[in-house]
């Protein structure tokens, strides 16, 4: 028996991080040596209530995997503040933020104890470098995100929003 698996003791940390990596979409598609070392370069981090992830107007170059705990997506809007939703345990978000530079358009603040499995931009694209193979899945995960993303933007509002329409084609890129 490994000892990850025995019932007196908790898998390691790496291990753990592994297992999470596996279930994400985003990775699973990986080669198991690539998904091992990024396990390995992982951070898990904890964030309190109140505490921001990151901030609207932020560079923030991490990826987020909520092991447990809930944050709150906001918007800023001239004199409020929309909240867009929530993430919660099992959730993930930022693969793009590992893979180019970009500002966040979105603020994402706990509100209760969280923890994250964190992964850095710099770190990712070393492991993009020597792993160049692992690109094709990742971008064959983010096309189908965008596809099922305009499906469902389509027939929830393409014909209850007119204005909305001419947001559509984000698929046809």
């Amino acid at each position: 028996m490994n000892s990850y698996t025995d019932q007196n003791q908790a898998p390691s940390e790496y291990q753990g991080n592994l297992e999470i990596l596996m279930q994400i979409p985003f990775f699973s598609g990986m080669p198991i040596d690539a998904m091992k070392l990024i396990a390995f370069l992982c951070t898990r981090e904890t964030f309190r209530p109140g505490d921001y992830l990151f901030q609207e107007g932020d560079v923030d170059p991490h990826a987020y995997f909520f092991i447990k705990g809930k944050a709150v997506l906001t918007l800023s809007t001239p004199g409020d503040e929309m909240v867009i939703r929530e993430y919660s345990e099992n959730d993930f978000l930022g693969g793009l933020s590992i893979l180019w530079i970009s500002k966040r358009f979105f603020s994402l603040k706990a509100i209760t104890d969280t923890r994250c499995l964190v992964l850095e931009r710099d770190r990712f694209q070393k492991i993009l470098d020597q792993f160049p193979q692992i690109a094709r899945p990742i971008l064959e995960e983010i096309c189908a995100f965008i596809h099922d993303w305009e499906s469902r933007l389509i027939g929830s509002h393409a014909e209850k929003c007119p204005p909305c329409r001419s947001s559509l084609g984000l698929s046809l890129f």
